[in-house]
């Protein structure tokens, strides 16, 4: 049985989803974004699959890039996702989050939004 993962981290993965999302949307936000993920790549890539590390990774990346997730305008976001028929992924009631917040979804999310940025 893996340790049990704090909300906290876990909110912290749904956030940097949606900020991916929205930033795909709305690229001038931040210029450098693709550079910057390119760093944020490497390091998930070479990072350890527990949903944990990977959150922990994400929070320190988005301290450095003094990235901070506004709660209001990330519901927003959401909403508008799921009026597109999108939404973040994440677990069910019971799920382990590691089957949902693995390291491959969220590479492939950073290599998206790297795409997008270009």
């Amino acid at each position: 049985m893996s340790d049990r993962i704090p909300s906290d981290f876990l909110q912290t993965i749904e956030d940097f989803l949606t900020y991916l999302e929205q930033s795909q949307t709305n690229p001038q936000n931040d210029p450098n974004l693709s550079e910057h993920l390119q760093a944020l790549e490497d390091q998930l890539t070479a990072a350890e699959d527990k949903t944990l590390k990977l959150a922990t990774i994400i929070k320190a990346w988005c301290k450095q890039h003094q990235v901070t997730f506004n709660p209001e305008e990330l519901t927003t976001v959401r909403a508008n996702m799921v009026k597109q028929g999108q939404k973040i992924p994440k677990p069910a009631a019971g799920e382990r989050p590691e089957t949902v917040y693995n390291k491959a979804l969220l590479v492939a999310r950073v290599q998206q939004a790297k795409k997008a940025q270009s």
